[in-house]
C-alpha cells in the first residue's frame, strides 16, 4: 500500500504544477488503502471506510453526498470534483450506431476511476494489484 501510495503520488506530482499538496496526498491514501474494500456478506466495507475517513481524518472536507471514491483532485482548482465530471460530455455523438453495442465501453464512474488510476501507474511502470 504504501509504496503504491508513493507511486501514485510520484506520477501526478511529476505531470501537474500541484497548488494544494494535501489533497493530491489524501487522494492517493483513500485509494491506495481504501480502494480495494468491497462489500462481502451484506457489509460495505468501501462505505465504511469512507465514512471513517470522513469522520475521523478532516484534512481535506468532503462533501456529504456520496464516499470519498466518489471524487478525485483538480489539480488546477485544488478542489474535489465528482469522477463523472472527467467525462466526454459528446459521448453519444461519437457512438456509430452501424456497429454492435458490444463494440463500445460506456464510462462509468467505476470505469473512470480506475483508467484514470491504472493510467497513473502505467506511465511509471509500476504494476499495482488490482482487486475487484
Amino acid at each position: 500500500m504504501v509504496i503504491a501510495m508513493t507511486k501514485l503520488l510520484e506520477n501526478i506530482l511529476n505531470h501537474k504544477e500541484v497548488k494544494g499538496l494535501e489533497y493530491i496526498f489524501v487522494f492517493a491514501c483513500i485509494w491506495c488503502i481504501g480502494g480495494g474494500f468491497v462489500e462481502k456478506d451484506g457489509k460495505d466495507y468501501k462505505r465504511d471506510f469512507s465514512n471513517w475517513w470522513k469522520d475521523k481524518l478532516k484534512v481535506i472536507k468532503f462533501p456529504s453526498k456520496g464516499t470519498v471514491f466518489d471524487y478525485f483532485v483538480d489539480t488546477e482548482q485544488s478542489k474535489l470534483e465528482q469522477w463523472d465530471k472527467m467525462t466526454t460530455r459528446d459521448i453519444v455523438s461519437t457512438i456509430d450506431t452501424s456497429k454492435s453495442i458490444a463494440n463500445y465501453t460506456i464510462p462509468t464512474v467505476d470505469t473512470i476511476s480506475a483508467s484514470f488510476l491504472m493510467r497513473q501507474f502505467i506511465q511509471i511502470n509500476y504494476s499495482p494489484i488490482l482487486v475487484g
